[in-house]
């Protein structure tokens, strides 16, 4: 496995189709693992849709892990892919105020709106 380094893009076959993902040789008893989200940039419900057994494919190293399990992508090999920016998350225990504003304002509202569906009810009540 030393000629098989992380970011390397190699062409294999596929030899395996789970629901999970694909197993596809990169090297003579070299096998890695497609998962199934990083078989195609769009939503995949259906592995059987995109690939089969026995086809080529172009697949880029993401990963060999300490047990020796590699894993690939197909759509990262791509060379029009692009990685999509996540926007940044908020420190843990970090207050919103802008959230909490318009939580407020949505339970004052909220409050409004029951105590006038309560004098309604009432009022058809007598």
């Amino acid at each position: 496995m030393a000629e098989v380094q992380p970011g390397q893009i190699l062409t294999g076959t596929v030899v395996s189709l789970q629901e999970y993902g694909a197993f596809v040789e990169i090297a003579p008893d070299v096998t890695g693992l497609v998962h199934i989200s990083e078989v195609d940039p769009d939503y995949v419900e259906n592995i059987h849709a995109y690939l089969t057994e026995g086809q080529s494919v172009q697949v880029k190293v993401l990963a060999i892990k300490d047990d020796g399990r590699i894993d690939l992508s197909i759509k990262r090999a791509d060379p029009e892919w692009v990685e999509e920016e996540r926007p940044a998350r908020r420190a843990p225990g970090k207050v919103d105020k802008e959230f909490n504003q318009r939580l407020r304002k949505f339970m004052h509202q909220s409050d409004m709106i029951q105590g006038e569906v309560r004098r309604r009810r009432r009022a058809r009540q007598q």
